[in-house]
């Protein structure tokens, strides 16, 4: 009888968790404002206090795509200003409403493996107005052990089309905008923007 009650108990614990779900899908701009990325995010926050994420990196408007979609899980974080200026994120993304998700695109639009992760912390809110400062994504490359590249923008409620040239023509958020490095001496990191 106790075992059928502790299901009972876990099963609702578990329908009422899933109740206070949240789901989010955002384009994802460059750190001007000025081109939209041709992937995008759909998420699902929940648990207590919607402490873990999950959903896709959807790559369909993307051009040369192995997959249309890449998995993606995460976790709520809160990044203070101090985080900022230890790690290199971009202004912008501190605060409350953020989580940091480990993204399958790499592997999604090579098709195989590549032993690249691609890690992003991203709000759940777009900007009323987007200026320099107040980014709401930003991204980092790993390999090897190490972080070498990232980028970072603005979250928009458009989302990209299939079959867009403009969307084909930037590409997925990994790829850079244009062909320079971008050098941010507060952070230290260098970016493709």
């Amino acid at each position: 009888m106790k075992l059928k009650s502790l299901a009972v108990i876990t099963l609702f614990v578990l329908c009422c968790g899933s109740a206070f779900a949240q789901s989010y899908a955002f384009g994802f701009l460059n750190y001007t404002g000025g081109m939209e990325y041709c992937n995008y995010e759909i998420m699902q926050t929940g648990g207590a206090g919607n402490f873990y994420m999950t959903g896709m990196d959807v790559l369909d408007a993307c051009a040369s795509s192995a997959n249309s979609f890449a998995t993606i899980e995460g976790t709520s974080i809160r990044v203070t200003d101090l985080d900022l200026e230890s790690t290199g994120l971009q202004a912008g993304i501190t605060g409350p409403g953020r989580y940091i998700y480990a993204d399958a695109i790499m592997d999604a639009y090579a098709g195989n493996y590549t032993g690249e992760q691609w890690i992003t912390i991203t709000a759940t809110s777009v900007n009323d107005k987007n200026k320099a400062g107040k980014w709401n994504w930003d991204s980092f490359l790993g390999f090897s052990g190490y972080e070498f590249l990232g980028g970072f923008g603005f979250l928009t409620d458009k989302l990209p089309e299939k079959g867009s040239e403009a969307a084909k023509a930037v590409g997925p958020t990994f790829k850079a905008s244009s062909a320079a490095l971008k050098k941010d001496k507060a952070s230290h990191r260098t970016t493709l923007q």
